[in-house]
Protein backbone atom coordinates (compact mmCIF):
# COMPACT_ATOMS: atom_id res chain seq x y z
CA UNK A 1 0.00 0.00 0.00
CA UNK A 2 1.32 3.43 -0.94
CA UNK A 3 2.51 5.63 1.90
CA UNK A 4 0.56 8.85 2.25
CA UNK A 5 2.25 11.98 3.56
CA UNK A 6 0.25 13.96 6.09
CA UNK A 7 2.07 17.31 5.96
CA UNK A 8 -0.05 20.36 5.06
CA UNK A 9 0.15 21.62 1.50
CA UNK A 10 -0.61 25.33 1.38
CA UNK A 11 -1.86 25.79 -2.17
CA UNK A 12 -4.72 24.12 -3.96
CA UNK A 13 -3.31 21.38 -6.14
CA UNK A 14 -4.61 22.67 -9.48
CA UNK A 15 -3.98 26.43 -9.30
CA UNK A 16 -2.75 29.40 -7.37
CA UNK A 17 -3.32 29.92 -3.67
CA UNK A 18 -6.43 28.69 -1.91
CA UNK A 19 -10.12 28.55 -2.73
CA UNK A 20 -12.33 31.56 -2.13
CA UNK A 21 -10.16 34.21 -3.80
CA UNK A 22 -11.13 33.80 -7.45
CA UNK A 23 -12.97 36.80 -8.82
CA UNK A 24 -14.40 37.23 -12.33
CA UNK A 25 -12.93 39.83 -14.60
CA UNK A 26 -14.92 43.02 -14.90
CA UNK A 27 -17.27 43.58 -17.85
CA UNK A 28 -14.87 46.23 -19.15
CA UNK A 29 -11.94 43.80 -19.11
CA UNK A 30 -14.08 41.11 -20.71
CA UNK A 31 -15.00 43.47 -23.53
CA UNK A 32 -11.36 44.46 -23.98
CA UNK A 33 -10.19 40.83 -24.29
CA UNK A 34 -13.01 40.05 -26.72
CA UNK A 35 -11.71 42.85 -28.92
CA UNK A 36 -8.00 42.09 -28.54
CA UNK A 37 -7.81 38.27 -28.63
CA UNK A 38 -11.31 37.11 -29.57
CA UNK A 39 -12.06 35.61 -26.15
CA UNK A 40 -15.12 33.37 -26.26
CA UNK A 41 -18.01 34.00 -23.90
CA UNK A 42 -19.06 30.33 -23.93
CA UNK A 43 -15.73 28.55 -23.35
CA UNK A 44 -15.47 26.52 -20.16
CA UNK A 45 -12.54 24.40 -19.01
CA UNK A 46 -12.84 23.88 -15.23
CA UNK A 47 -10.24 21.98 -13.18
CA UNK A 48 -10.64 18.22 -12.90
CA UNK A 49 -10.57 16.05 -9.83
CA UNK A 50 -7.07 15.14 -8.68
CA UNK A 51 -7.89 11.45 -9.04
CA UNK A 52 -8.20 11.94 -12.82
CA UNK A 53 -4.63 13.19 -13.25
CA UNK A 54 -2.42 10.54 -14.81
CA UNK A 55 1.22 10.36 -13.73
CA UNK A 56 4.02 7.88 -14.45
CA UNK A 57 4.24 4.78 -12.30
CA UNK A 58 6.59 5.13 -9.36
CA UNK A 59 10.03 3.64 -9.98
CA UNK A 60 11.22 3.08 -6.42
CA UNK A 61 11.40 -0.52 -5.28
CA UNK A 62 10.54 -1.72 -1.79
CA UNK A 63 14.18 -1.54 -0.71
CA UNK A 64 14.40 2.09 -1.86
CA UNK A 65 11.32 3.06 0.14
CA UNK A 66 12.60 1.16 3.17
CA UNK A 67 15.96 2.93 2.97
CA UNK A 68 14.29 6.36 2.81
CA UNK A 69 11.90 5.42 5.62
CA UNK A 70 14.83 4.31 7.75
CA UNK A 71 16.11 7.89 7.67
CA UNK A 72 13.01 10.03 8.11
CA UNK A 73 10.43 7.52 9.34
CA UNK A 74 7.82 5.64 7.35
CA UNK A 75 5.22 8.34 8.03
CA UNK A 76 7.44 10.90 6.24
CA UNK A 77 7.80 9.07 2.93
CA UNK A 78 4.83 9.37 0.59
CA UNK A 79 4.33 7.38 -2.59
CA UNK A 80 0.58 7.89 -2.99
CA UNK A 81 -0.92 9.43 -6.12
CA UNK A 82 -2.28 12.67 -4.63
CA UNK A 83 0.92 13.68 -2.83
CA UNK A 84 3.00 12.95 -5.92
CA UNK A 85 0.69 15.11 -8.05
CA UNK A 86 0.86 17.99 -5.56
CA UNK A 87 4.68 17.95 -5.68
CA UNK A 88 5.02 17.28 -9.41
CA UNK A 89 4.94 20.78 -10.89
CA UNK A 90 5.13 24.45 -10.01
CA UNK A 91 2.75 27.23 -10.98
CA UNK A 92 3.65 28.36 -14.49
CA UNK A 93 1.03 28.44 -17.22
CA UNK A 94 2.44 25.22 -18.67
CA UNK A 95 2.17 23.52 -15.28
CA UNK A 96 -1.46 24.51 -14.81
CA UNK A 97 -2.37 23.63 -18.39
CA UNK A 98 -1.07 20.10 -17.91
CA UNK A 99 -2.94 19.74 -14.64
CA UNK A 100 -6.17 20.79 -16.36
CA UNK A 101 -5.44 18.31 -19.12
CA UNK A 102 -5.06 15.68 -16.35
CA UNK A 103 -1.79 14.41 -17.77
CA UNK A 104 1.70 14.80 -16.32
CA UNK A 105 4.71 13.23 -17.98
CA UNK A 106 6.86 13.61 -14.88
CA UNK A 107 6.24 13.24 -11.14
CA UNK A 108 8.45 12.45 -8.15
CA UNK A 109 8.63 8.76 -7.34
CA UNK A 110 8.17 9.72 -3.69
CA UNK A 111 7.90 12.81 -1.51
CA UNK A 112 10.14 12.82 1.54
CA UNK A 113 9.85 15.09 4.57
CA UNK A 114 13.13 15.49 6.53
CA UNK A 115 12.90 17.10 9.95
CA UNK A 116 16.55 17.98 10.61
CA UNK A 117 19.84 18.53 8.86
CA UNK A 118 21.29 15.11 9.67
CA UNK A 119 18.40 13.49 7.84
CA UNK A 120 19.26 15.51 4.73
CA UNK A 121 22.89 14.38 5.05
CA UNK A 122 21.71 10.77 5.26
CA UNK A 123 19.29 11.20 2.37
CA UNK A 124 22.12 12.43 0.15
CA UNK A 125 24.19 9.38 1.10
CA UNK A 126 21.44 6.86 0.44
CA UNK A 127 20.27 8.52 -2.77
CA UNK A 128 23.83 8.73 -4.10
CA UNK A 129 24.28 5.03 -3.48
CA UNK A 130 20.94 4.13 -5.03
CA UNK A 131 21.15 6.56 -7.95
CA UNK A 132 18.07 8.56 -6.94
CA UNK A 133 17.90 12.22 -7.91
CA UNK A 134 16.79 14.73 -5.26
CA UNK A 135 14.75 17.83 -6.03
CA UNK A 136 14.26 20.34 -3.21
CA UNK A 137 10.65 21.51 -2.86
CA UNK A 138 9.57 24.54 -0.83
CA UNK A 139 6.28 26.27 -1.56
CA UNK A 140 6.09 24.99 -5.13
CA UNK A 141 5.58 28.45 -6.66
CA UNK A 142 8.24 28.16 -9.39
CA UNK A 143 7.06 29.50 -12.74
CA UNK A 144 10.04 28.23 -14.74
CA UNK A 145 9.95 24.47 -14.17
CA UNK A 146 12.26 24.62 -11.18
CA UNK A 147 10.63 21.95 -8.99
CA UNK A 148 9.92 19.11 -11.42
CA UNK A 149 11.46 15.78 -10.42
CA UNK A 150 13.65 15.36 -13.49
CA UNK A 151 15.95 12.40 -12.82
CA UNK A 152 18.93 13.71 -14.82
CA UNK A 153 19.61 10.28 -16.26
CA UNK A 154 19.61 8.50 -12.90
CA UNK A 155 16.30 6.76 -13.53
CA UNK A 156 14.61 7.70 -10.24
CA UNK A 157 13.79 10.98 -8.50
CA UNK A 158 12.24 12.16 -5.25
CA UNK A 159 10.98 15.52 -4.04
CA UNK A 160 12.37 16.57 -0.66
CA UNK A 161 9.86 18.86 1.00
CA UNK A 162 11.54 21.49 3.18
CA UNK A 163 8.43 22.74 4.96
CA UNK A 164 9.40 21.09 8.28
CA UNK A 165 12.42 23.45 8.38
CA UNK A 166 10.11 26.16 9.69
CA UNK A 167 11.97 27.60 12.67
CA UNK A 168 13.06 31.20 13.14
CA UNK A 169 16.29 30.49 14.98
CA UNK A 170 17.26 34.01 16.07
CA UNK A 171 16.27 37.63 15.67
CA UNK A 172 19.36 39.65 16.54
CA UNK A 173 18.07 43.10 17.41
CA UNK A 174 21.56 44.54 17.87
CA UNK A 175 22.90 43.42 14.48
CA UNK A 176 19.50 43.79 12.81
CA UNK A 177 19.56 40.27 11.38
CA UNK A 178 17.43 37.13 11.47
CA UNK A 179 18.63 33.55 11.14
CA UNK A 180 15.88 31.30 9.82
CA UNK A 181 15.44 27.82 8.45
CA UNK A 182 14.67 27.81 4.76
CA UNK A 183 11.23 26.22 4.95
CA UNK A 184 9.80 29.32 6.65
CA UNK A 185 7.02 30.93 4.59
CA UNK A 186 6.89 34.67 3.96
CA UNK A 187 3.87 35.55 6.13
CA UNK A 188 5.21 33.53 9.07
CA UNK A 189 8.55 35.33 8.88
CA UNK A 190 6.96 38.78 8.71
CA UNK A 191 4.66 38.04 11.64
CA UNK A 192 7.63 37.13 13.85
CA UNK A 193 9.66 40.14 12.71
CA UNK A 194 6.78 42.58 13.16
CA UNK A 195 6.67 41.76 16.86
CA UNK A 196 10.25 43.10 17.10
CA UNK A 197 9.71 46.14 14.91
CA UNK A 198 11.53 44.70 11.86
CA UNK A 199 10.73 43.57 8.34
CA UNK A 200 12.69 41.47 5.88
CA UNK A 201 11.26 43.77 3.21
CA UNK A 202 10.98 40.92 0.73
CA UNK A 203 7.57 40.81 -0.91
CA UNK A 204 7.54 38.88 -4.19
CA UNK A 205 4.12 38.26 -5.74
CA UNK A 206 4.44 34.69 -4.42
CA UNK A 207 4.99 36.03 -0.88
CA UNK A 208 2.06 34.20 0.72
CA UNK A 209 3.06 30.76 -0.59
CA UNK A 210 6.83 30.84 -1.08
CA UNK A 211 9.63 30.05 1.34
CA UNK A 212 12.82 31.79 2.33
CA UNK A 213 14.75 28.94 0.72
CA UNK A 214 12.96 29.55 -2.55
CA UNK A 215 13.76 33.25 -2.42
CA UNK A 216 17.46 32.64 -1.81
CA UNK A 217 17.97 29.76 -4.23
CA UNK A 218 16.31 31.70 -7.08
CA UNK A 219 17.80 35.16 -6.33
CA UNK A 220 14.34 36.58 -5.87
CA UNK A 221 13.47 40.28 -6.06
CA UNK A 222 10.53 41.53 -4.03
CA UNK A 223 8.15 44.26 -5.13
CA UNK A 224 9.81 46.70 -2.74
CA UNK A 225 13.38 45.94 -3.71
CA UNK A 226 14.04 49.54 -4.75
CA UNK A 227 13.82 50.35 -1.07
CA UNK A 228 14.94 47.13 0.61
CA UNK A 229 17.13 45.46 -2.01
CA UNK A 230 16.97 42.03 -3.60
CA UNK A 231 17.25 38.95 -1.41
CA UNK A 232 20.78 38.20 -2.62
CA UNK A 233 21.96 41.59 -1.37
CA UNK A 234 20.56 40.89 2.08
CA UNK A 235 21.88 37.36 2.69
CA UNK A 236 24.94 37.60 4.95
CA UNK A 237 25.29 33.97 6.04
CA UNK A 238 24.07 30.49 5.19
CA UNK A 239 24.49 26.78 5.78
CA UNK A 240 24.35 24.32 2.88
CA UNK A 241 24.24 20.52 2.82
CA UNK A 242 25.70 18.91 -0.31
CA UNK A 243 26.30 15.25 -1.17
CA UNK A 244 30.02 15.90 -0.63
CA UNK A 245 29.61 17.54 2.79
CA UNK A 246 28.19 20.50 4.70
CA UNK A 247 29.38 24.09 4.44
CA UNK A 248 28.60 27.01 6.70
CA UNK A 249 29.42 30.56 5.72
CA UNK A 250 29.63 32.78 8.77
CA UNK A 251 27.51 35.90 9.12
CA UNK A 252 29.54 38.70 7.61
CA UNK A 253 28.25 42.08 6.38
CA UNK A 254 31.19 42.24 3.97
CA UNK A 255 34.55 40.64 3.34
CA UNK A 256 37.54 40.80 1.00
CA UNK A 257 38.34 37.13 1.62
CA UNK A 258 38.33 36.05 -2.01
CA UNK A 259 35.24 35.33 -4.12
CA UNK A 260 32.08 35.30 -2.03
CA UNK A 261 31.14 31.62 -1.51
CA UNK A 262 27.51 32.53 -0.83
CA UNK A 263 27.23 33.64 -4.43
CA UNK A 264 27.78 30.05 -5.56
CA UNK A 265 24.52 28.98 -3.91
CA UNK A 266 22.47 32.14 -4.38
CA UNK A 267 20.59 31.28 -7.55
CA UNK A 268 21.77 27.65 -7.64
CA UNK A 269 18.13 26.47 -7.39
CA UNK A 270 18.99 23.34 -5.43
CA UNK A 271 21.34 21.93 -8.08
CA UNK A 272 24.45 22.05 -5.86
CA UNK A 273 22.93 21.23 -2.48
CA UNK A 274 20.16 22.15 -0.09
CA UNK A 275 20.34 25.41 1.86
CA UNK A 276 19.10 24.64 5.38
CA UNK A 277 19.28 28.06 7.01
CA UNK A 278 20.25 31.62 6.16
CA UNK A 279 20.97 34.85 7.98
CA UNK A 280 19.45 37.93 6.38
CA UNK A 281 19.82 41.63 7.11
CA UNK A 282 16.63 43.28 8.34
CA UNK A 283 15.03 46.71 8.02
CA UNK A 284 13.16 48.82 10.53
CA UNK A 285 9.46 48.32 9.97
CA UNK A 286 7.77 51.46 8.58
CA UNK A 287 4.82 52.90 10.45
CA UNK A 288 2.82 53.19 7.25
CA UNK A 289 3.38 53.27 3.51
CA UNK A 290 2.03 56.32 1.72
CA UNK A 291 1.31 56.35 -2.01
CA UNK A 292 1.11 58.79 -4.85
CA UNK A 293 0.17 58.28 -8.50
CA UNK A 294 1.16 60.05 -11.69
CA UNK A 295 0.18 59.58 -15.31
CA UNK A 296 2.87 60.28 -17.90
CA UNK A 297 2.45 60.64 -21.65
CA UNK A 298 4.03 57.46 -23.00
CA UNK A 299 6.28 54.72 -21.66
CA UNK A 300 9.56 56.14 -22.96
CA UNK A 301 8.96 59.53 -21.36
CA UNK A 302 8.08 57.97 -18.02
CA UNK A 303 11.07 55.61 -18.12
CA UNK A 304 13.37 58.55 -18.77
CA UNK A 305 12.05 60.36 -15.70
CA UNK A 306 12.45 57.27 -13.50
CA UNK A 307 16.00 56.75 -14.76
CA UNK A 308 16.94 60.29 -13.77
CA UNK A 309 15.33 59.90 -10.33
CA UNK A 310 17.17 56.62 -9.74
CA UNK A 311 20.54 57.93 -10.89
CA UNK A 312 20.20 61.11 -8.83
CA UNK A 313 19.29 59.11 -5.73
CA UNK A 314 15.72 60.39 -5.56
CA UNK A 315 13.72 57.27 -6.42
CA UNK A 316 11.33 56.50 -3.54
CA UNK A 317 10.95 53.26 -1.66
CA UNK A 318 8.67 51.81 -4.34
CA UNK A 319 8.20 52.81 -7.97
CA UNK A 320 6.23 50.97 -10.61
CA UNK A 321 5.71 52.12 -14.20
CA UNK A 322 2.98 50.49 -16.31
CA UNK A 323 3.06 50.89 -20.08
CA UNK A 324 0.05 52.06 -22.09
CA UNK A 325 -1.63 48.66 -22.39
CA UNK A 326 -1.05 47.64 -18.78
CA UNK A 327 -2.40 50.99 -17.64
CA UNK A 328 -5.51 50.52 -19.78
CA UNK A 329 -6.10 46.94 -18.63
CA UNK A 330 -5.48 47.83 -15.00
CA UNK A 331 -8.07 50.59 -15.12
CA UNK A 332 -10.65 48.35 -16.78
CA UNK A 333 -10.04 45.67 -14.14
CA UNK A 334 -9.89 47.85 -11.03
CA UNK A 335 -11.98 50.91 -11.87
CA UNK A 336 -15.74 50.82 -11.26
CA UNK A 337 -18.44 52.10 -13.56
CA UNK A 338 -17.42 55.00 -15.77
CA UNK A 339 -14.39 55.94 -13.66
CA UNK A 340 -11.95 54.61 -16.25
CA UNK A 341 -13.59 56.54 -19.10
CA UNK A 342 -13.84 59.73 -17.08
CA UNK A 343 -10.20 59.48 -16.04
CA UNK A 344 -9.15 58.97 -19.68
CA UNK A 345 -11.09 62.07 -20.70
CA UNK A 346 -9.54 64.11 -17.89
CA UNK A 347 -6.02 63.01 -18.81
CA UNK A 348 -6.65 63.82 -22.47
CA UNK A 349 -7.74 67.32 -21.46
CA UNK A 350 -4.44 67.64 -19.58
CA UNK A 351 -2.46 66.64 -22.69
CA UNK A 352 -1.79 63.01 -21.69
CA UNK A 353 -2.66 61.20 -24.93
CA UNK A 354 -0.91 57.88 -24.11
CA UNK A 355 -1.42 57.39 -20.36
CA UNK A 356 1.19 55.40 -18.47
CA UNK A 357 0.60 55.07 -14.76
CA UNK A 358 3.43 55.35 -12.25
CA UNK A 359 2.85 54.33 -8.63
CA UNK A 360 5.18 55.64 -5.95
CA UNK A 361 5.36 54.28 -2.41
CA UNK A 362 6.97 56.05 0.55
CA UNK A 363 7.84 53.87 3.56
CA UNK A 364 9.85 55.92 6.01
CA UNK A 365 9.80 54.74 9.63
CA UNK A 366 7.60 57.71 10.56
CA UNK A 367 4.50 59.00 8.79
CA UNK A 368 5.75 62.58 8.76
CA UNK A 369 8.93 61.55 6.98
CA UNK A 370 6.88 59.68 4.38
CA UNK A 371 4.72 62.74 3.72
CA UNK A 372 7.80 64.94 3.39
CA UNK A 373 9.38 62.50 0.94
CA UNK A 374 6.16 62.41 -1.09
CA UNK A 375 6.02 66.20 -1.43
CA UNK A 376 9.72 66.45 -2.25
CA UNK A 377 9.17 64.07 -5.13
CA UNK A 378 6.18 66.11 -6.28
CA UNK A 379 8.44 69.17 -6.37
CA UNK A 380 10.99 67.32 -8.49
CA UNK A 381 8.28 66.34 -10.97
CA UNK A 382 7.10 69.93 -11.47
CA UNK A 383 7.54 70.87 -15.09
CA UNK A 384 7.39 67.26 -16.29
CA UNK A 385 4.60 66.24 -18.62
CA UNK A 386 2.58 64.30 -16.07
CA UNK A 387 -0.61 64.52 -14.04
CA UNK A 388 -0.75 63.77 -10.33
CA UNK A 389 -3.92 61.97 -9.19
CA UNK A 390 -3.20 61.00 -5.58
CA UNK A 391 -3.00 57.91 -3.41
CA UNK A 392 -6.05 55.81 -4.30
CA UNK A 393 -4.55 53.81 -7.23
CA UNK A 394 -1.52 52.92 -5.11
CA UNK A 395 -3.66 51.86 -2.19
CA UNK A 396 -5.78 49.75 -4.53
CA UNK A 397 -2.68 48.12 -5.98
CA UNK A 398 -1.14 47.24 -2.62
CA UNK A 399 -4.42 45.70 -1.47
CA UNK A 400 -4.48 43.41 -4.53
CA UNK A 401 -0.79 42.84 -5.18
CA UNK A 402 -0.70 39.22 -3.99
CA UNK A 403 -4.03 38.25 -5.54
CA UNK A 404 -3.22 38.92 -9.21
CA UNK A 405 -2.19 35.29 -9.96
CA UNK A 406 -5.74 34.14 -9.23
CA UNK A 407 -6.80 35.87 -12.45
CA UNK A 408 -4.85 33.28 -14.43
CA UNK A 409 -6.95 30.44 -13.01
CA UNK A 410 -10.16 32.33 -13.78
CA UNK A 411 -9.06 32.99 -17.36
CA UNK A 412 -7.89 29.41 -17.96
CA UNK A 413 -11.38 28.20 -17.08
CA UNK A 414 -12.50 30.45 -19.93
CA UNK A 415 -9.81 28.99 -22.23
CA UNK A 416 -7.61 32.06 -22.17
CA UNK A 417 -3.91 31.53 -21.58
CA UNK A 418 -2.21 33.97 -19.20
CA UNK A 419 1.45 34.00 -18.27
CA UNK A 420 4.29 36.32 -17.30
CA UNK A 421 7.97 36.63 -18.15
CA UNK A 422 10.65 39.13 -17.22
CA UNK A 423 14.08 40.40 -18.04
CA UNK A 424 16.43 43.27 -17.23
CA UNK A 425 18.72 45.47 -19.26
CA UNK A 426 20.52 48.80 -19.20
CA UNK A 427 18.57 52.04 -19.49
CA UNK A 428 19.84 52.80 -22.98
CA UNK A 429 18.44 49.49 -24.29
CA UNK A 430 15.24 49.24 -22.25
CA UNK A 431 12.77 50.85 -24.66
CA UNK A 432 14.06 49.01 -27.71
CA UNK A 433 14.19 45.67 -25.89
CA UNK A 434 10.60 46.11 -24.72
CA UNK A 435 9.42 46.87 -28.25
CA UNK A 436 11.27 43.93 -29.77
CA UNK A 437 9.98 41.45 -27.20
CA UNK A 438 6.40 42.57 -27.73
CA UNK A 439 6.77 42.45 -31.52
CA UNK A 440 8.17 38.91 -31.42
CA UNK A 441 5.48 37.69 -29.01
CA UNK A 442 2.70 39.17 -31.12
CA UNK A 443 4.15 37.60 -34.27
CA UNK A 444 4.33 34.19 -32.57
CA UNK A 445 0.68 34.44 -31.60
CA UNK A 446 -0.38 35.50 -35.07
CA UNK A 447 1.39 32.45 -36.50
CA UNK A 448 -1.14 30.34 -34.60
CA UNK A 449 -4.01 32.57 -35.69
CA UNK A 450 -4.49 33.72 -32.10
CA UNK A 451 -3.52 37.32 -31.29
CA UNK A 452 -1.51 37.99 -28.14
CA UNK A 453 -2.33 40.91 -25.86
CA UNK A 454 0.96 41.91 -24.20
CA UNK A 455 1.72 44.57 -21.64
CA UNK A 456 4.74 45.49 -19.56
CA UNK A 457 5.84 47.28 -16.42
CA UNK A 458 9.05 48.34 -14.71
CA UNK A 459 9.16 47.56 -11.00
CA UNK A 460 12.87 47.24 -10.19
CA UNK A 461 15.38 49.98 -10.91
CA UNK A 462 19.14 50.33 -10.64
CA UNK A 463 21.49 53.14 -11.56
CA UNK A 464 22.50 51.33 -14.74
CA UNK A 465 19.19 49.79 -15.78
CA UNK A 466 15.83 48.28 -14.91
CA UNK A 467 13.63 45.21 -15.09
CA UNK A 468 10.93 44.66 -17.70
CA UNK A 469 8.02 42.47 -16.59
CA UNK A 470 5.54 41.25 -19.21
CA UNK A 471 2.05 39.82 -18.84
CA UNK A 472 0.28 38.34 -21.84
CA UNK A 473 -3.10 36.84 -22.80
CA UNK A 474 -3.94 34.56 -25.71
CA UNK A 475 -6.96 32.53 -26.72
CA UNK A 476 -6.23 28.83 -26.28
CA UNK A 477 -6.57 26.52 -29.25
CA UNK A 478 -7.56 23.08 -28.03
CA UNK A 479 -4.83 20.54 -28.67
CA UNK A 480 -2.20 23.25 -29.29
CA UNK A 481 -2.09 25.21 -26.06
CA UNK A 482 1.40 24.21 -24.94
CA UNK A 483 2.75 24.76 -28.44
CA UNK A 484 1.18 28.22 -28.44
CA UNK A 485 2.72 29.00 -25.08
CA UNK A 486 6.11 27.57 -26.04
CA UNK A 487 6.29 29.54 -29.28
CA UNK A 488 5.31 32.82 -27.60
CA UNK A 489 7.72 32.33 -24.72
CA UNK A 490 10.55 31.21 -27.01
CA UNK A 491 10.06 34.28 -29.19
CA UNK A 492 10.38 36.51 -26.14
CA UNK A 493 13.37 34.58 -24.75
CA UNK A 494 15.25 34.74 -28.04
CA UNK A 495 14.57 38.48 -28.29
CA UNK A 496 16.08 38.92 -24.84
CA UNK A 497 19.26 37.24 -26.01
CA UNK A 498 19.36 39.19 -29.27
CA UNK A 499 18.68 42.67 -27.93
CA UNK A 500 20.65 42.92 -24.71
CA UNK A 501 18.45 41.41 -22.00
CA UNK A 502 18.99 38.70 -19.41
CA UNK A 503 16.87 35.56 -19.58
CA UNK A 504 15.59 36.22 -16.07
CA UNK A 505 15.68 39.07 -13.59
CA UNK A 506 14.11 37.21 -10.67
CA UNK A 507 12.05 34.17 -11.77
CA UNK A 508 15.10 31.92 -11.96
CA UNK A 509 16.42 29.51 -14.59
CA UNK A 510 14.59 26.24 -13.94
CA UNK A 511 14.11 24.13 -17.03
CA UNK A 512 12.34 26.77 -19.11
CA UNK A 513 15.33 29.10 -19.26
CA UNK A 514 18.14 26.58 -19.37
CA UNK A 515 18.70 26.91 -23.16
CA UNK A 516 19.24 30.67 -22.85
CA UNK A 517 21.37 30.19 -19.73
CA UNK A 518 23.89 28.43 -21.94
CA UNK A 519 23.76 31.36 -24.37
CA UNK A 520 23.92 34.15 -21.80
CA UNK A 521 26.87 32.70 -19.90
CA UNK A 522 30.11 31.79 -21.61
CA UNK A 523 30.99 28.22 -22.48
CA UNK A 524 33.97 28.45 -20.14
CA UNK A 525 31.78 29.45 -17.20
CA UNK A 526 29.46 26.55 -17.98
CA UNK A 527 32.47 24.23 -17.72
CA UNK A 528 33.38 25.80 -14.38
CA UNK A 529 29.88 25.16 -13.04
CA UNK A 530 29.99 21.56 -14.25
CA UNK A 531 33.27 21.12 -12.44
CA UNK A 532 31.71 22.50 -9.25
CA UNK A 533 28.76 20.16 -9.71
CA UNK A 534 31.09 17.19 -10.17
CA UNK A 535 32.92 18.06 -6.95
CA UNK A 536 29.80 18.56 -4.84
CA UNK A 537 27.60 15.86 -6.40
CA UNK A 538 29.77 13.23 -8.10
CA UNK A 539 27.06 10.54 -8.31
CA UNK A 540 24.75 12.78 -10.34
CA UNK A 541 27.52 14.20 -12.49
CA UNK A 542 28.53 10.73 -13.67
CA UNK A 543 25.17 10.22 -15.38
CA UNK A 544 23.77 13.69 -15.99
CA UNK A 545 23.58 14.72 -19.66
CA UNK A 546 25.85 17.62 -20.63
CA UNK A 547 23.04 19.55 -22.34
CA UNK A 548 19.63 20.60 -21.01
CA UNK A 549 17.04 17.79 -21.04
CA UNK A 550 14.09 17.90 -23.42
CA UNK A 551 11.15 19.46 -21.67
CA UNK A 552 8.24 17.11 -21.01
CA UNK A 553 6.22 20.20 -20.10
CA UNK A 554 6.66 21.60 -23.60
CA UNK A 555 4.92 18.70 -25.31
CA UNK A 556 1.51 19.48 -26.74
CA UNK A 557 -1.44 18.15 -24.79
CA UNK A 558 -5.13 18.11 -25.51
CA UNK A 559 -7.70 19.44 -23.10
CA UNK A 560 -10.51 17.40 -24.66
CA UNK A 561 -12.58 15.71 -22.00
Amino acid sequence: MANKLTIPYRMRWWGWGVDGNDKPITPSSEKLLQQEIGMSLEANNPPRDISEVSIPEGRLNDDDVAALSGIVGEENVATDHDTRVKHAVGRSYADLARLRAAKLDVAPDAVVLPKNEQQIVDLFKVCSERKIAIVAFGGGTSVVGGVEAVDGGLGKAIAVSMVAFDKILEINEVAGTATVETGVFGPDLEEALAAKGFTAGHFPQSFEYSTVGGWVSCRSAGQESSGYGRIDRNVIGMRVVTPAGTMEFRDMPSSASGPNPRELFLGSEGTLGIITHVTIALNKRPKKMLFDTYFFDGFDEAASVLRKLEQDGHIPHLARLSDEKETHFGLTQLAKGSLSENLAKYLDMRGIEHPCMVLFGFAQTDAVGARVARERLATRLLGKKCVRVGAIPGMTWVNHRFSSPYLRDVMMTRRVGVDTLETATTWDQASELRRKIIERMEAAGEAHGTPVYVFCHISHMYESGCSLYFTYFFRETEGEILQQWMDIKSAASNAMMEFGGTITHHHGVGQDHSPQYYVENTELFTKVMRAVKAELDPAASSTRPSSPPARARWRSVTTAR
